[in-house]
């Protein structure tokens, strides 16, 4: 496979490239789509901005893996009413390499309200197929018994303790494990990214994959998108590489497209570049337990519970590296060493409120600025969901429960828990956390209102198509990788439909 993926050491001088598609970005959508126009018979590169690592490349170095396979080395940070970080994967795979894994389809009432928006070909029924090769190929499955860990055990006797609903997570894996080692790349090679999913189909049609490439323009000729082109990162000497193309896909996530669309000055009219974000917003919950709960063996997420999904609020549990758990306890030095001897009987969790507001990207004074703020209407489900949570935690025994919020960081029991219902802590006294950013390149039916139209084609730029996060019409309330794949998916087959009628780039 490592053979039709070029490094910047296996080429000399500046690229000058061709083919029928350029895709730039190797995440969950940039694959899916570039897999699907491979297999149409069509020449395909995509272009990845972030390095290439196998599984052997993988360590428990925390500090080292953030710097080596996310963008900012992991600090990057939405700015708000309170900061919230985010995580962006910048290497191949893209952000499939530090997700959890979570193959959720998009709930049918959401599409439902995307149809009633004029999207009729994303209706259940329509993209029924889609999903169904999407979970095929990410070996969407269970996790196999006994491999779930004490951090998910324990979620679920609370809340069968509790009597709530729970569903069982699939997730893109075949035999995890349990190292808990999602966030900074699996290293067994058992979670199914997209380098060991979509990207195996690409190769095998013949794709190629340049990796360190990191695009600054969107070549147009007439109006239309023709190219790419940027620079090489080369550790010796930056270079340049122009890719010419029949069509262009970007798939840089809801971050990174918007931006290089405002940079290029692309898709201006229709007004919604880089607006309409939403987040997911979540907050941590911990819980200390008598007995050993050991969270780095186990899996991510083997559950959820959604006894309170109709209300917009899912709980769920999230086991972390131990490196990340002194953000748990509100301590530093001495005490913060203290506290930490308690690690391996710390179970971890959090919760996800369906956003009720969206925020906005745009580039001031040539640097990225992201905004969002959580509303307090979102922010009085988050108190309630805490509350909920900690009930659970103290069902299946736990001795403290640790929130998010500054104004009562700890509950030493039940009793605890009404008065911190009682005095919310404000959206400026929590600490927040997103994995799911999306919306800011929406798809519509109609040009005034989104950013591409129903085949991912931009309204305003014939040639230029973006399939990744940012084109979902709106927010969804689950993990949104199988709903990225799956519109990568039909967006690649409309393309390739396309392709078909005007010719091919033939190579000699």
């Amino acid at each position: 496979m490592s053979a039709q993926i070029y490094e910047p050491h296996h080429t000399r001088g500046d690229l000058h490239l061709d083919a029928d598609v350029c895709v730039v970005g190797s995440g969950a959508g940039g694959a899916a789509a570039a897999a699907i126009l491979a297999e149409a018979g069509l020449d395909v590169i995509v272009l990845e901005e972030g390095g290439y690592f196998r599984t052997e490349d993988y360590s428990a170095n925390i500090p080292e893996m953030m710097t080596k396979v996310m963008r900012g080395g992991g600090s990057t940070v939405i700015m708000g009413r309170s900061p919230i970080p985010y995580l962006e994967g910048r290497c191949v795979g893209g952000s499939t390499v530090i997700n959890g894994g979570m193959c959720w389809r998009t709930p049918e009432r959401i599409l439902d309200e995307w149809v009633e928006d004029g999207l009729t070909d994303l209706s259940p029924k329509a993209l029924d197929p889609h999903f169904e090769e999407v979970e095929r190929t990410v070996n969407a499955r269970y996790q196999d018994v006994g491999s779930t860990g004490a951090c998910n055990d324990l979620f679920k006797k609370g809340a069968d303790a509790q009597g709530w609903r729970l569903s069982r997570n699939k997730r893109n894996q075949v035999h995890c494990v349990g190292s808990n080692d999602c966030v900074t790349g699996c290293p067994s090679g058992a979670k199914q990214g997209t380098l060991y999913s979509w990207l195996p189909r690409f190769f095998r049609q013949g794709g190629r994959l340049y990796t360190r490439c990191k695009v600054e323009t969107v070549v147009t000729r007439n109006g239309r998108a023709c190219g790419v082109s940027g620079t090489l990162e080369d550790p010796y000497r930056p270079r340049r590489f122009t890719v010419t193309a029949k069509a262009v896909i970007l798939s840089c996530g809801a971050v990174q497209t918007p931006l290089l669309l405002q940079k290029n000055k692309l898709c201006r009219p229709c007004g919604h570049v880089g607006k309409h974000f939403t987040i997911h917003p979540n907050v941590k919950v911990a819980a200390l337990f008598d007995e050993p709960v050991d969270s780095m063996r186990g899996t991510h997420q083997a559950w959820q519970c959604t006894e309170f999904v109709d209300e917009g609020i899912l709980l769920a549990p999230g086991a972390i590296p131990t490196a990340f758990m002194t953000a748990i306890f509100p301590s530093f030095g001495q005490v913060l060493a203290d506290k930490m001897r308690d690690c391996r009987h710390i179970a971890t969790g959090g919760i996800l409120v369906d956003d009720s507001a969206a925020g906005r990207i745009r580039t001031v004074f040539g640097l990225p600025y992201v905004k969002y703020d959580v509303t307090d209407v979102d922010q009085d489900k988050f108190v309630r969901a805490a509350g909920l949570l900690a009930e659970l935690y103290f069902a299946a025994g736990a001795r403290e429960v640790y929130t998010a919020f500054h104004t009562t960081p700890v509950l030493y029991s039940p009793d605890d828990i009404k008065p911190m219902l009682s005095k919310p802590a404000k959206v400026e006294d929590t600490e927040y956390f997103t994995a799911h950013i999306m919306g800011t390149c929406r798809m519509s039916s109609d040009a005034r209102n989104g950013v591409v139209d129903p085949n991912g084609q931009a309204w305003d730029v014939p040639g230029l198509y973006i399939a990744d996060a940012s084109v979902l019409p709106g927010t969804i309330g689950v993990n949104p990788q199988v709903t990225i794949m799956a519109l990568a998916h039909l967006i690649a087959q409309r393309l390739s439909d396309e392709l078909g009628r005007v010719g091919r780039v033939v190579h000699p």
